[in-house]
Parts: structure tokens; sequence; C-alpha cells
């Protein structure tokens, strides 16, 4: 949900111009045909209900950019949101993912990935997974971001609104915030009652490449990218600040399957990774491995690691 909430924010810092115009171009002149015969896609209680709030939100919003959004029904509204976020996540990721293997896995294979062989079919099911999967998970994002849309959550654009100190700490903020709940929604995820049914699928892919970065679960992804949006439903994050966190975030989720690692202090690289994803139940930090060091689920890549199968580690019951 990462690189899709960075798609939403385009939405967010053109002021609603890039659903609006999609609304207009694209679905419209594809509805119009059927105009007459189906009910409109917006109720009269649906749009009284939306009316209402539209008035709120600009009535107390001097930045809001919701101001002509009522013009939207808002099932087209969602169905367009949909789109915009399958499209614009899928572009994003075939385009940054395709970049970091050319230069990770051909270009300087010999010097970052020594011995790699390609396996072409390995690719193509991590492609195809994560292709199907961002169907879903754009799927499950659309009614939040559409409440962003509506002028919910705490998103702001001026940057004076909440003060300067607080606009350049706001980044840390929302680190320290995502990197606390993905730790424990991750770790959740690798108990052996739940593994099977929604984890699983992402660690079959063991010796990763960039194209795996959103080879998940549906629910397995969308639970991971909750934090990020959630934080903008408790704290304050200027809406460009919040697309560049994001931005960040997704790059970040490529770069942690490449297979390299920049080796930062305190950082869970790549090398932390590939390290998560052949023991199992180690590393579990999106970021940062402080919640990993505290509880005692860190492994040092420097160190010698034991590799361990899934049956080692849950046993063939619970796989």
């Amino acid at each position: 949900m990462d690189l899709i909430g960075a798609v939403a924010r385009v939405n967010t810092i053109s002021m609603d111009f890039v659903v609006e115009w999609l609304s207009e171009n694209v679905v419209d002149p594809l509805v119009a045909p059927v105009a007459e015969v189906v009910p409109k896609w917006n109720s009269s209680s649906w749009g009284t209900v939306l009316d209402e709030r539209l008035d709120e939100v600009n009535e107390h919003d001097t930045y809001s950019f919701v101001e002509n959004s009522g013009e939207i029904g808002l099932v087209q509204r969602a169905l367009v949101t949909w789109m915009f976020l399958y499209v614009g996540s899928v572009i994003m990721y075939l385009l940054v993912a395709s970049i970091d293997y050319f230069v990770v896995f051909i270009w300087q294979q010999k010097r970052l990935v020594p011995g790699y062989k390609p396996n072409y079919a390995e690719i193509r099911r991590e492609i195809r997974v994560s292709l199907l999967s961002l169907v879903v998970m754009t799927l499950f994002t659309t009614p939040l971001e559409v409440a962003f849309q509506l002028g919910y959550g705490k998103l702001y654009h001026d940057p004076t609104q909440y003060g300067w100190t607080y606009l350049v700490l706001s980044p840390v903020l929302f680190v320290v915030f995502s990197d606390s709940l993905i730790y424990w929604i991750h770790r959740g995820l690798h108990h052996r009652v739940v593994y099977k049914y929604i984890h699983k699928l992402h660690h079959s892919f063991i010796h990763t490449t960039p194209y795996a970065a959103f080879a998940f679960h549906p629910v397995d992804g969308f639970l991971q990218g909750v934090p990020y949006q959630l934080f903008v439903l408790f704290f304050p994050l200027h809406a460009t600040i919040h697309l560049a966190t994001l931005a960040a975030v997704g790059l970040w989720t490529i770069n942690i399957h490449d297979r390299t690692t920049l080796n930062i202090p305190l950082v869970n690289g790549a090398a932390h990774h590939n390290i998560h994803h052949t023991t199992f139940k180690s590393n579990y930090g999106q970021y940062l491995v402080c919640w990993d060091a505290f509880f005692g689920t860190h492994k040092d890549p420097s160190s010698r690691v034991q590799q361990q199968t899934e049956e080692e580690v849950y046993g063939k019951k619970y796989l």
C-alpha cells in the first residue's frame, strides 16, 4: 500500500484534478450510452450525504481540495479512484522494479550479486502475483482514499498550518509510527495459525528479485500497508510530504528484495530481509532493526546465519 498511497497522493496534490479528469474524460463517455436505462451512479440519499459533507469540509478548511467533488457520484468516484490507483501502481511497480533489476542483476551483477543465475519462470511468477494482488489491494484501499478526498483524515496543504518545526519532524514521526506497527503486524502474520493462509505466498519466493516487492496475498499486502494510511487519520501530515515518504517507502520495499544492502547502522536493509526470507522468524522490521533487537528477533547479516525451511520452523501440521 506504500506505492498505492503514493499514487493516491498525486491526486491529493492535484486538488482532485486527476480523479475529476478521469471521471469526465474516461468514465463518463463509457457510461453515457447506457445512462438512460441504468440508474444514476449516485443515489439521491448518498448525494445528500456527500453534499452535506463537502459543505462541512469546505466551511472549516480553507485548503480543502474537495470543493467541486460533489459533481462526481460516490460510486463513480470510487470506481475512478480504484482504476487510477491500480493503473498508477502497476506502472510505478513495473518501472521501478525493472530499473532496479537492470542495475543490480544485469549491469552491476558481477559486483553486487556474483554468481546470480536468472530464474525467469520465478520472475514471471513474482510479476503475475504482484499484478493480481494489486487489483485487490487497490480495491481495499479505495474506500479510505475516497474518505480522504472527501476531507476526512488530517492531510493538509498549507506548510505553515502546524508550524515549520512540525513539518520537518513529521516524517520522523511517520517512520517511527509505521515501523512500530508493521513490526507487530508482520510478526503476527508469521504466527503458525495464520502463516499458511496469508503470508506463506510471499515466502514462497526465497531468493527474491525486485519484482517480488508486491508479490503478496492481497490481505497480507493490505495489512502491512494500513499503518501508512492510518497515520494520517490520527496525525496531521502535509500532502506533499506524505507523497514523498510513501514514494520512498515504495522504493525501499523494492530495494530490500534485490539482495543488495547499504550497510547503514540500525537500518533493516536488503541483507536483513534476505535473512528473513531464509529463516522465516527474524528481522520483521520495515526500515529499522530497533524492535527486532529489543525483542530478540534480530539476526545480523554480518554473522553466519543458518538457513531454515518452512517445515523446520512451523512443522508439517501448520503448512
